[in-house]
């Protein structure tokens, strides 16, 4: 208290002309404190301030940018998904499809020994039918190609009655084995010629 009313005596005693000076004195030393001090570590704060929120605009920017490229990578990698599966159910119908096919065809499947007696059947079924033997020749080919890779031909000579042909051919209409009877000849001496053709796959 006492250095207050020291300070407000020293001013009264002084004219004020002093007084504004010595006023202005301290602006101009405040000032000079705030412009030679302050007012630097102000612009550097503020520089640094300035830096800082550029870099976190960039690094947003640059974040964004990535952002959008992985959502773009997302959707792709999702469509990809979503063929992979469609693609995949379809392989799955197509390979249940050839599993089925493939049980189907069981009965087509080569069998030399299947095929033996089918040729032995042959001679057997038509002195059944009252037809006399007179030759027989087979022989099996082979295919690389396609599903049905084996076949084998059958020529079967015989004599006898025409009915008693009839009769015998009938027994091979409904096999389940792919037959075909290629063609039937009839000679001069009314003996007759068949040739039977047996196709099969071998896996």
């Amino acid at each position: 208290m006492k250095l207050i009313n020291e300070i407000d005596n020293y001013f009264y005693k002084k004219s004020p002309k002093d007084t504004v000076m010595v006023y202005l004195m301290i602006l101009i030393i405040i000032g000079f404190v705030v412009f030679y001090f302050l007012l630097p570590q102000a612009y550097k704060y503020r520089d640094t301030q300035l830096n800082i929120y550029n870099k976190t605009k960039a690094q947003l920017q640059t974040l964004q940018t990535r952002k959008n490229i992985l959502n773009a990578q997302i959707l792709s990698l999702r469509k990809k998904i979503k063929n992979l599966t469609l693609e995949k159910t379809a392989l799955k119908k197509q390979k249940d499809f050839y599993e089925e096919l493939a049980n189907l065809l069981d009965f087509v499947e080569f069998n030399q020994y299947k095929w033996g007696n089918f040729v032995k059947n042959l001679v057997i079924n038509a002195k059944k039918e009252g037809l006399k033997v007179l030759g027989f020749t087979n022989q099996v080919f082979s295919d690389s190609k396609g599903l049905i890779n084996k076949k084998m031909e059958v020529n079967v000579k015989v004599g006898g009655g025409y009915k008693n042909l009839l009769y015998f051919i009938y027994q091979y209409e409904d096999v389940r084995d792919l037959l075909r009877i290629e063609n039937i000849k009839i000679n001069k001496d009314k003996n007759y010629e068949i040739k039977f053709t047996l196709y099969g796959y071998e896996k």
